[in-house]
């Protein structure tokens, strides 16, 4: 498997990385458009202020909510995205696959993931706990996130997962399965080792608005630096310790 990992052409090393930024340039330019449009009560994608939502509308956050696990995500696999590409192209290695595949069954397990998402904001909109924009109003519900995001960060999962989603070689090694079919299960399980590693993270979005694009690029830019500094976890504990003292702080009306 590391003679996998050898250098091949140019051209083929530069496909991969250049379809990876164009998906997720295409979900950030479609969040873009949305955010412009959700609170414009003419237009078509506009959600209710209030009023309970049509399975249109919920079809439409789920849409937004895959959309946007897809490009804040992707950055973060990039690395084991590149290594299996690595892996597939070596002639040395006389492995089959497929890369595209494998993006999508990493994309489908997120996808998952906003199916729940989407029914939980759903159910909050229904509560009165979160606004249009997804932003929760609820001191005590800000805070109950918070703490729970900042206490995930010092678990045993978080850190199984974290150490496998930041070494792509040991997952390509223990987890390989051939061909198409094989390369899409291998992504909905590296898909499903960084739900893992970001579920937690992602409920803030309920802290600081779904549709806040600001806050989308600073927990995507947070999950990319933990998949990428030393695997020592000071990152990810220090992260945890600032999450739990913004979350009592909010709960104690300190903040």
């Amino acid at each position: 498997m590391t003679a996998a990992l050898t250098r091949g052409p140019v051209r083929s090393r530069l496909v991969v990385p250049i379809g990876m930024t164009t998906l997720t340039a295409l979900c950030w330019a479609y969040l873009l458009f949305l955010s412009s449009h959700m609170g414009d009560m003419n237009s078509p994608f506009a959600m209710p202020m209030t009023a309970a939502w049509s399975n249109v509308d919920g079809a439409l956050m789920f849409t937004m909510w895959s959309v946007m696990m897809a490009g804040m995500m992707l950055p973060s696999a990039a690395p084991m995205i590149n290594a299996y590409a690595a892996t597939v192209r070596s002639d040395r290695a006389q492995l089959v696959g497929s890369t595209p595949f494998f993006v999508a069954g990493y994309l489908v397990a997120w996808s998952g993931f906003a199916a729940i998402a989407t029914a939980a904001q759903w159910k909050l909109h229904d509560a009165a706990l979160v606004d249009a924009m997804g932003a929760s109003t609820s001191r005590s519900l800000g805070g109950i996130l918070l703490i729970g995001s900042g206490v995930y960060q010092f678990t045993k999962v978080k850190e199984v997962c974290v150490s496998k989603c930041r070494a792509p070689l040991g997952f390509l090694l223990t987890s390989w399965r051939s061909g198409r079919g094989g390369a899409a299960l291998m992504g909905v399980h590296h898909g499903t080792l960084c739900i893992g590693c970001c579920w937690a993270l992602m409920t803030l979005l309920f802290v600081l608005g779904v549709m806040n694009l600001w806050w989308i690029a600073v927990v995507a830019a947070v999950a990319l630096l933990e998949k990428l500094v030393p695997s020592d976890l000071i990152f990810t504990r220090l992260l945890g310790a600032l999450l739990l003292a913004w979350g009592f702080g909010l709960s104690a009306g300190l903040l």
